[in-house]
């Protein structure tokens, strides 16, 4: 279905969409192969990606879209292609840059080519201000390329982001190989993932974090000041070997609980050591498990399953009870906790949302969110011909406590991409657990 068979009509989307508007970047890095003629061809991959843009994603070339009129009703955007925001592709070469240099650094940020790490985020913005929805900037070294998507809709997560690429890279060896290359669209239309949701809501008890929220709410509580350290970006990295060791470690702490749960204990715990809230957030984003029908649409914000202890109590558990605490959180999510979720992020005297942002979101909060794409989004599987990406980046976010994992190479591994403020940072450097079976770095500021 190509943009000009969809003009004019109106798309439903899923009321938890609506929070994925923010821009996703993930720079990806290729390495250039000694025998690659015409390696990552410029012509080649603009004509596949306008190609698959089109064809899997055109209501993105959209720009009206519409908010919500109320609780559990769907966002809309209409598709206007006689007048779409067409995409801006960009072609940079950097002679001082080399894949050689960013390996040997760790892909650090000093190393990376400029084009990748700021101009383009400086372009894609909130769509709902009529800016680009996405761009396109690759740059080219001497020994590889470095490719920037940028995307910016509230229709697209980083699912849908990635298949995305992994589609436009399918496209792309067609068409380099002179075949038309015509991709598959994307299910992007959530109307049979809305139906099963909509019924279901009520069903859902208010959990004891519902309840808290709505206590302080209500209680008009007092919210920590704003006057902590600029958060910073620290990069915590295991390849295979250090995931091995670190599990036979996580089997002697903690039987049972899985390898990036028990890392997201431990770096639960050290937020909780550096906050003087008395409040304590644990979230997880997460998809519905065990069911098919869901297992295509990765979590969003309004998916993240939170919970709440008092510090002291975190602080004064054992590492297997805490572990024990955010393994349950996520081991079970059913369609009506997210039906339920949705209900109430989109309740219309906004009180979730408000207590939200808050109480949860205040500085000072000991509060950690972590988001696992190192299984769901298959990065390392993307591939336009000459091979697959021998780094996949995150541009993570600077909001304090929010941490991805990723993986760490093509092999395996694991990659923690954490924003901590400074007495949180001081807190994990002195932490043995952490120094014993990581490679810590703290990310250089712009």
């Amino acid at each position: 279905m190509l943009a000009s068979d969809i003009e004019g009509q109106t798309v439903g989307l899923c009321p938890a969409d609506g929070a994925a508007h923010f821009p996703i970047m993930t720079p990806l890095y290729f390495e250039k192969p000694a025998d690659a003629a015409g390696f990552m061809d410029f012509n080649v991959l603009r004509s596949s990606f306008y190609r698959t843009l089109t064809t899997c994603l055109p209501h993105a070339l959209g720009t009206n879209f519409r908010s919500s009129d109320g609780p559990l009703t769907p966002y809309l955007v209409t598709v206007n292609s006689a007048a779409p925001k067409l995409p801006l592709v960009t072609r940079h070469m950097d002679d001082e840059c080399t894949i050689a240099a960013m390996r040997q650094s760790g892909f650090m940020p000093h190393v990376q080519p400029k084009a990748i790490l700021c101009e383009t985020a400086k372009v894609a913005r909130n769509p709902l201000g009529g800016d680009p929805l996405v761009t396109l900037d690759i740059v080219y070294m001497s020994d590889g390329a470095g490719v920037l998507l940028v995307i910016s809709h509230a229709i697209v997560d980083m699912g849908a982001y990635c298949r995305f690429i992994i589609e436009w890279g399918l496209v792309a060896k067609a068409v380099a190989c002179g075949d038309s290359g015509l991709p598959r669209e994307l299910d992007t239309d959530r109307g049979e993932f809305w139906s099963l949701v909509s019924d279901c809501a009520e069903s859902v008890p208010a959990t004891e974090f519902e309840r808290h929220l709505a206590e302080l709410d209500a209680a008009g509580a007092e919210v920590p000041p704003a006057h902590l350290q600029q958060a910073t970006i620290i990069r915590l990295g295991a390849d295979p070997a250090a995931v091995a060791k670190l599990s036979l470690t996580r089997d002697r702490l903690c039987p049972g609980i899985s390898v990036p749960n028990f890392i997201s204990a431990l770096l639960w715990r050290i937020t909780g050591r550096a906050s003087q809230s008395e409040h304590a957030y644990f979230s997880a984003s997460l998809t519905i498990r065990g069911d098919p029908r869901f297992s295509k649409y990765w979590g969003n914000t309004s998916t993240s399953n939170f919970i709440h202890v008092p510090r002291e109590r975190l602080l004064g558990d054992s590492l297997v009870d805490v572990a024990r605490r955010v393994q349950d959180s996520v081991r079970e999510f059913s369609v009506a906790n997210f039906a339920r979720l949705i209900e109430l992020f989109t309740a219309k005297d906004s009180w979730y949302n408000r207590s939200l942002c808050k109480y949860v979101g205040a500085a000072g909060v000991a509060r950690f969110s972590v988001v696992n794409i190192s299984r769901s989004v298959p990065f390392y599987d993307i591939d336009f011909g000459w091979g697959r990406p021998v780094k996949v980046m995150y541009q993570a976010v600077k909001i304090p406590g929010l941490c991805f994992f990723m993986p760490w190479s093509q092999d395996g591994g694991i990659e923690a991409i954490v924003c901590l403020s400074e007495p949180a940072i001081n807190a994990l450097f002195k932490d043995e657990l952490i120094l014993n079976h990581f490679d810590v770095v703290r990310v250089p500021s712009d």
